[in-house]
C-alpha cells in the first residue's frame, strides 16, 4: 500500500523486523487507534513509537538484544510504547500490571530483562515514561543463542504443558502467525476491532494481527457493556475478540442497543456456554465463533462459519495447521474418540527460555504436544475435554496452579496443598484450594490464607473457596492429581 505520507524508518537493522513492516504497508492516514475522543492515525502512531525508540537506543549501550519489559496500563500508550521497544531494536516483555512485587521480580531475574519501562499510559497523545536499567550480573547462557532467532517477544506463558515458561517469538515467527491467523479471521483495512482483552496477556496475535493488516483498533473507555455498546456502536465496530464474560454482560444489554456493523465475534480463553451464546445472538444476531489460541502456536482453530450448528466447538483446524490426536501409546485416535491433542503449522514458537529449550528440541517429530485432550468428529470440529490441563483462566488471564500452590507452601501452617479451577458462569473458571494443615500448627483459617496471599501474588489467581483436607490425591509417581 501507497503511504500519504512517510514516517521515518528508526534505525532497526536489516533483519526483517515485524513494526517497521507495518508501518510500511500502512496508509499514514488511516486511523490506527480510537480512544475516548482521540484518534491515531498510522502515521500518527508510527511517529510517536519511533519517538520511543529513539530515547531507549540512548540508553541500549550495545547491548545486543536488550530484554525490556512494559508495566503500563492498557490504552493507546501502551501500543506505542510496545511498538517502540520493537522498533529501537529491543525485545518486547509485557508485564501484567496486577502481578505483585515479587512476581515481577521473579519473571524479571527468570528472563534477565535489562530494563523496565512504566508509565501511567499517557494523556492527549503525550508519552511519559519511566526507564530503569536493570543491573544483570552475568548475561545468562542462553543470551548468544537468543540474539540468534531475531527475538521479538518474550511472554511468561499459561501455556499447556506444565508450569509457566518464557516463550519467545521472532520477528518472523508473529509474521507467519499472524497470516495464519487471518485466514479465518479475515481482518482488513476497513475492520474495526473493539478491544476488551489485557494488552499484557494478549498482543502476539491480536494487536499485531491487527495493525498488521492496517485495521483500526477501539478502545472503549471502560469494561462496564454500557462504555463497551457505546464505543461499539458510536465507531461502527466490526469486531469483537473477547473472554466469555464479555459476552454474559453485553448479552445482558437485552438487545436494547443495535449493532448493526458487526460481523465478527471471537470467544476465547474460556469454554463459551450455550446460554451466553445464544443470548448474545439473540440480542446482536450474531453467534460468538470459540477459538483455542496458544502462545506457543497461535490461533489454530476457530468455529467459523456457523458456531450455532456446533456451539461447544472450537471448530476445524485454519488451512495453514494440521492436527492429530494421539492416545497414550502414541496412535492416532479415530473420529468420535479422544486423545491428546498435537498441532503442527506456521509461527511455532521459537524456544521456552527456562529451562533454555529451542524448538527442534520441544517439538515431537516436529509436531508440538499441547497436552490437551480434545475429540474430533467426522468433519474434524474439535472439542476441547481437558483443555489447557491444569491451566486456570479468570476471565481471560491464565496462569498456573502450581504457581499459588508454591505461595500457600510457604505459609508454616500449611503442609500441602492443591489449586485447581472452578467453573464459574461469568468469569471461566475460578481459582479454589485444597489445603492440608502442617502438624503441630496452630489452627488456620481461610481468612488467614487469604490475607497471606495478597501480599504475595495477583488478587486474580487468589483462591476464592478454600477446603481443609486430611490428604492431596497423588498419582503413583507421587505428583499431585490433576483431574
Amino acid at each position: 500500500m501507497a503511504h500519504a505520507q512517510k514516517c521515518s524508518p528508526a534505525e532497526s537493522g536489516s533483519a526483517f523486523h515485524i513494526a517497521e513492516e507495518i508501518f510500511s504497508r500502512a496508509k499514514a492516514d488511516r486511523i490506527a487507534v480510537i480512544e475516548g475522543e482521540t484518534e491515531w492515525s498510522y502515521g500518527d502512531l508510527c511517529q510517536r513509537s519511533s519517538d520511543v525508540a529513539a530515547k531507549l537506543r540512548a540508553e541500549f549501550d550495545g547491548i545486543r538484544v536488550p530484554r525490556v519489559g512494559l508495566r503500563c496500563p492498557d490504552g493507546s500508550g501502551y501500543i506505542a510504547l510496545a511498538m517502540g521497544i520493537l522498533r529501537a531494536g529491543g525485545v518486547f516483555v509485557p508485564i501484567a500490571p496486577e502481578l505483585t512485587a515479587g512476581e515481577r521480580e521473579h519473571l524479571g531475574a527468570t528472563i534477565a530483562l535489562d530494563f523496565l519501562l512504566t508509565s501511567d499510559g499517557g494523556r492527549e497523545g503525550e508519552i511519559a515514561f519511566q526507564m530503569e536499567r536493570k543491573h544483570v550480573a552475568e548475561p545468562p547462557v542462553w543470551a548468544e543463542t537468543l540474539a540468534t532467532i531475531n527475538p521479538a517477544f518474550i511472554r511468561f506463558s499459561s501455556g499447556t504443558t506444565g508450569r509457566s515458561k518464557g516463550i519467545v517469538l521472532s520477528h518472523e515467527s508473529l509474521r507467519a502467525r499472524v497470516e495464519a491467523a487471518n485466514a479465518g479471521l479475515q481482518i482488513g483495512p476497513d475492520d474495526r476491532i473493539l478491544w476488551v482483552l489485557a494488552m499484557s496477556h494478549h498482543f502476539a496475535v491480536s494487536i499485531i494481527l491487527y495493525l498488521w493488516h492496517g485495521a483500526t483498533i477501539v478502545l472503549p473507555a471502560s469494561h462496564l457493556a454500557s462504555d463497551i455498546l457505546s464505543s461499539a456502536t458510536r465507531h461502527r465496530a466490526t469486531v469483537i475478540y473477547a473472554a466469555p464474560f464479555h459476552y454474559e454482560l453485553l448479552a445482558g444489554d437485552g438487545g436494547k442497543t443495535r449493532w448493526p456493523s458487526l460481523r465478527l465475534a471471537v470467544s476465547t480463553t474460556a469454554r463459551l456456554t450455550p446460554e451466553v451464546g445464544t443470548a448474545f445472538d439473540k440480542a446482536f444476531g450474531i453467534y460468538p465463533s470459540q477459538a483455542l489460541g496458544i502462545i506457543e502456536v497461535g490461533l489454530p482453530f476457530l468455529n467459523i462459519p456457523d458456531p450455532r450448528t456446533s456451539p461447544d466447538s472450537v471448530g476445524s483446524v485454519q488451512p495453514s495447521f494440521a492436527f492429530e490426536l494421539r492416545d497414550p501409546e502414541g496412535n492416532m485416535v479415530q473420529p468420535g474418540g479422544q486423545g491428546e491433542l498435537f498441532l503442527k503449522g506456521p509461527g511455532l514458537f521459537d524456544a521456552y527460555i527456562e529451562p533454555w529449550q529451542e524448538r527442534s528440541n520441544a517439538l515431537v517429530d516436529g509436531w508440538f504436544s499441547t497436552g490437551d485432550i480434545a475429540r474430533a468428529d467426522v468433519r474434524g470440529r474439535i472439542e476441547m475435554i481437558g483443555r489447557n490441563r491444569s491451566a486456570i483462566s479468570f476471565g481471560g488471564m491464565k496462569f498456573f496452579p502450581e504457581e499459588v500452590e508454591e505461595v500457600l507452601c510457604r505459609h508454616p501452617s500449611i503442609a500441602e496443598a492443591r489449586v485447581y479451577g472452578s467453573p464459574h458462569p461469568t468469569f471461566g473458571t475460578v481459582p479454589s484450594a485444597e489445603i492440608v494443615t502442617a502438624p503441630g500448627e496452630p489452627p488456620l483459617t481461610a481468612r488467614e490464607i487469604l490475607s497471606f496471599c495478597k501480599s504475595r501474588i495477583a488478587r486474580y489467581k487468589i483462591p476464592l473457596e478454600i477446603t481443609f483436607v486430611d490428604r492431596i490425591a497423588r498419582t503413583a509417581s507421587g505428583k499431585i492429581k490433576r483431574q
